[in-house]
């Protein structure tokens, strides 16, 4: 009995050696790629700065991976999701007051009423008006004056400038966001469209110097030459 198991060993112990490697090296791979797919819940981060500019960490994803992060956003661009690279949604907010305004207005209508005597005396009254609800832009209008006025109007205009820049660090994207005249930025969602590769785009081949152990000769030693590498992400 041992000298059939030595002789099966002594014929077969060169590939019963190289498999193992295989398995240890496929193994390897396999633990390091499920490391990389969970630290990716730790490693997408968004903050912002002292100096008021928003920075987002984010990961090259599939499209339909941005209906768990935006589905509104999501359902209006499924359509043109193969032509889709690259877009970003935010919200910017900022507020605005004019404080109280003492300065007499320009007159641009008049009305000529008949003159009449008051008996009592006149008291100021301020007069409050907000906007209706909008998603765009909001105001609250204050008037004091000693009657109520017929009606009034406003005309705004509100301008900012935002310097978006995305770069590439380390395998991640790295998106910045800066309001040139303040305010807060909110509610980001980034998408950068992930490469499709082909399965022979995962191959790379170039020199190598490795250890192990040869089948051929049956024996342990350092081999020089040429590699071929497969990608498993």
């Amino acid at each position: 009995m041992n000298n059939l198991l030595r002789k099966f060993y002594d014929k077969y112990s060169s590939w019963m050696i190289a498999l193992l490697i295989v398995i240890i090296v496929a193994l390897c791979a396999c633990i390091n790629y499920k490391l990389k797919e969970n630290s990716k819940l730790i490693d997408e981060i968004e903050y912002v700065d002292s100096t008021n500019q928003y920075h987002k960490y984010y990961y090259e994803t599939k499209f339909k991976e941005l209906k768990k992060t935006n589905k509104e956003l999501y359902d209006s661009l499924k359509q043109y999701k193969d032509k889709i690279t690259y877009l970003i949604q935010f919200t910017h907010e900022k507020d605005y007051n004019t404080g109280v305004i003492n300065t007499k207005p320009n007159i641009v209508d008049t009305n000529i009423k008949d003159s009449m005597k008051v008996d009592t005396p006149l008291v100021a009254k301020t007069y409050e008006y907000m906007s209706e609800p909008n998603d765009t832009f909001q105001y609250k209008l204050n008037v004091n004056s000693y009657t109520e006025p017929n009606w009034y109007s406003i005309q705004a205009k509100v301008k900012n400038k935002f310097t978006i820049v995305n770069k590439e660090e380390g395998g991640m994207n790295h998106v910045t966001i800066q309001p040139n005249d303040g305010g807060s930025v909110s509610n980001v969602t980034v998408f950068k469209k992930k490469e499709k590769r082909s399965f022979w785009d995962k191959f790379s081949i170039g020199p190598s110097v490795t250890a192990g152990y040869d089948v051929v000769n049956k024996q342990w030693g350092i081999m020089a030459g040429a590699s071929a590498t497969f990608d498993l992400k």
